[in-house]
């Protein structure tokens, strides 16, 4: 696996390095951007210093809860400017397929402001030894169960695209041990993959998981603290391989970064950062990945079909969770109603919420302007009608930014920067408030602001079922 050696070889030489003989398949690689992509990034930091909390900016302390050899579950803790009230807790899932936890970090700090938010943090696998045992997709359920239990209280799940199925899993695991959470969210990813756009499980299938053993798994060299675990090398995130396609062996990482983060509204530098994140990535263990492979490509176990086989009056796995489903209209992996399939496994698969976002990549899920001001509101809405005591509801009482006519994406952005993520709190502001934000945006010869807050409150008058709906409060 000369890849992996040279790659791997290149952080402990603290220096990029290119294989003395690379092989057949990088002839396509210029040698420039080959060295870009090989040398090993700095595992990044999350750096959420501070945050919106009821329109006043605070101190965000970032708390190691619980720490194991593969997995840590931290706390994101920020003063509250009304103690009395409880914030929602809710445990973001990062994809467990190469890149770095730090990949949701605007997904934590989007939710902070209004929530106690909690991430499950996977560890590097290279840095792990051989004497902290395995870890497989059945350690990871479990891991995931622990720290729901570990936070005690009603905890609302929210899986980030690969790790939808841990997500589902260890839902109908805690439902089981008579603990579930208060709400699963999945955020793309596949779930049932005959919805099959791009011909992964078919490929999977026809390979079968010793094609993947001899194609993507290698052991770790020295002088890592993890020598000698068989990993699925990080590297291969950055080429698209497995989940880009298995016809491309090597796939440009700036091509294969713009077509997932297609249509998330963020300019320049914003993506110039997110890149980096992308960049830095992580070796899986092996048995999990395979495992993932054989389980979500391969077997396919958690279909409609499969779920209910010979138990025609067995509870469904997902029997009264609250399920939230998001899917990107040009995820060709894990679109197609892969994600929304997970409906089927609920004891009312007709009444549970589905949102697919149209016209975007899988990273604009969770990432970027249109997370931001389209997504995060449904999702902080369906969380807060399982939160309050009010009749649950769906979509429909979503206030993202872009329904007002005229705000783009980016526009949209320059507010959530300030703190504003709902038509509500737009609605909220006096003109001197609109005038003050005017400012801050750097356009007060050209006020907007006061303008769209007129139109928010348009907006609301028309929806009575939402200026009567609970407050939510201003974030």
């Amino acid at each position: 696996m000369p890849y992996y050696h040279s790659y791997s070889g290149s952080q402990s030489a603290r220096a990029p390095l290119l294989p003395a003989h690379r092989p057949p398949a990088a002839s396509g690689f210029s040698a420039d951007l080959y060295a870009r992509v090989a040398r090993r990034y700095c595992h990044p930091t999350f750096n959420l210093g501070t945050t919106f909390v009821s329109g006043v900016r605070g101190p965000v302390f970032e708390r190691v809860v619980r720490a194991t050899p593969f997995w840590t579950l931290t706390a994101f803790d920020r003063a509250s400017i009304n103690p009395d009230v409880d914030s929602p807790s809710v445990l973001v899932l990062p994809p467990y397929a190469g890149h770095c936890p730090t990949l949701v970090r605007d997904t934590i700090a989007t939710f902070m402001p209004g929530h106690a938010v909690y991430v499950a943090g996977w560890a590097d696998a290279r840095q792990v030894p051989l004497s902290a045992g395995a870890f497989g997709l059945d350690e990871a359920i479990e891991a995931i169960a622990d720290m729901v239990i570990e936070i005690g209280g009603r905890v609302h799940l929210v899986a980030v695209t690969e790790a939808g199925i841990i997500g589902v899993a260890a839902a109908a695991l805690l439902a089981g041990r008579g603990r579930p959470p208060a709400t699963l969210t999945l955020i793309g990813g596949p779930i049932d993959c005959r919805a099959d756009n791009a011909g992964l499980a078919a490929g999977a299938t026809a390979r079968g998981v010793d094609w993947f053993l001899q194609a993507m798994i290698a052991p770790v060299p020295p002088p890592f603290e993890g020598a000698y675990r068989e990993v699925f090398p990080g590297f291969f995130t950055l080429t698209g391989f497995p989940t880009y396609g298995f016809d491309r062996s090597l796939t440009d990482p700036k091509e294969l970064f713009l077509s997932l983060i297609t249509g998330d509204g963020d300019d320049a530098d914003g993506r110039r950062g997110f890149f980096d994140e992308f960049l830095a990535v992580m070796d899986v263990p092996a048995e999990f990945m395979l495992q993932w492979i054989e389980t979500v490509l391969i077997n396919r176990p958690f279909t409609a079909a499969a779920s209910q086989t010979g138990h025609p009056h067995a509870t469904p796995p997902l029997a009264g969770i609250p399920l939230m489903t998001v899917e990107a209209g040009m995820d060709a992996f894990g679109g197609g109603g892969q994600t929304h399939a997970a409906h089927m496994m609920t004891s009312t698969p007709s009444e549970g919420c589905r949102h697919t976002e149209e016209d975007v990549g899988r990273f604009a899920l969770f990432s970027g302007a249109r997370w931001r001001a389209s997504v995060f509101p449904r999702v902080a809405d369906f969380i807060a009608s399982h939160t309050s005591q009010e009749e649950p509801s769906c979509t429909a009482l979503a206030e993202d930014l872009l329904t007002l006519s005229g705000l783009t994406p980016a526009f949209a952005a320059r507010l959530n920067r300030e703190g504003f993520y709902f038509v509500r709190q737009l609605a909220r502001l006096d003109e001197a408030a609109a005038v003050q934000l005017d400012r801050r945006l750097g356009i007060a010869t050209q006020p907007i602001v006061a303008q769209v807050s007129h139109q928010a409150r348009r907006h609301l008058a028309g929806t009575g079922a939402v200026l009567n709906r609970r407050d939510g409060k201003a974030i």
